[in-house]
């Protein structure tokens, strides 16, 4: 096979198997989540995901008009494409503070249970998936070590947030017959109609999103504790 159409191809056949690799994609994740809390303030490192992340948006997405994939699957509604797009785009703030959220938990869920496009290793599709939520977990960590701000209610805020922005999805998926953010077909707890896998996909990431800001939250207070001794 030529190597533009193994990179670039329209035509699925299988997802790639990883098989015993498969742990490296965890691995990675924490090996890049360790960098990226220690490396924050380089501006070099900030360069490299900042147009990493940037070109590696292009690239799919001319590839899924190229291709022309359905709105079903290329439009930006899965969660970390959303968060892809606002942690590059998007002024600092609240908004952007909970997407930086948004985007490390997304980064996770996609590397510990990857789900890919039916095209072989090294498929762009493939490669974005891997890359790109790379670049997704560095950007939203450099951005909430750099720029994280501590508001009141915000547990609250997070869970406003996530029930609007995942009715949004839910209605994307009606409308294009999608499965974005799994709440269609939501893994390992299987269907159970769009209702009731809006609210506990909603739930379960709401109370993770919570988590996680709590963690940043207790890390930056004690930081500035340790500073102020």
């Amino acid at each position: 096979m030529p190597l533009w159409d193994l990179f670039f191809t329209s035509q699925p056949t299988a997802p790639p198997q990883l098989g015993a690799w498969y742990f490296l994609l965890p691995v990675s994740l924490m090996v890049v989540g360790y960098l990226s809390i220690r490396f924050a303030s380089s501006k070099g490192y900030q360069n490299f995901w900042y147009w990493g992340q940037l070109i590696q948006l292009l690239i799919i997405n001319s590839w899924y008009i190229a291709a022309h994939l359905s709105f079903s699957e290329s439009l930006p509604f899965y969660h970390s494409r959303m968060a892809m797009w606002m942690i590059l785009l998007a002024p600092k703030g609240s908004f952007k503070q909970y997407f930086a959220l948004v985007g490390v938990f997304g980064s996770i869920m996609a590397l510990v249970h990857p789900v890919f496009y039916p095209y072989p290793f090294p498929h762009v599709s493939s490669i974005n998936n891997v890359f790109g939520h790379w670049a997704l977990l560095a950007n939203c960590l450099i951005y909430l070590v750099q720029f994280y701000q501590v508001e009141e209610g915000d547990a609250w805020k997070i869970c406003q947030m996530t029930f609007g922005v995942n009715a949004i999805i839910q209605l994307a998926n009606l409308v294009t017959g999608g499965n974005y953010g799994f709440m269609r077909r939501p893994p390992v707890i299987g269907d159970h109609g769009l209702v009731l896998n809006y609210l506990i996909v909603t739930i379960l990431m709401t109370g993770t999103l919570i988590l996680i800001n709590h963690l940043i939250k207790s890390s930056k207070k004690r930081k500035r504790t340790s500073e102020s001794v």
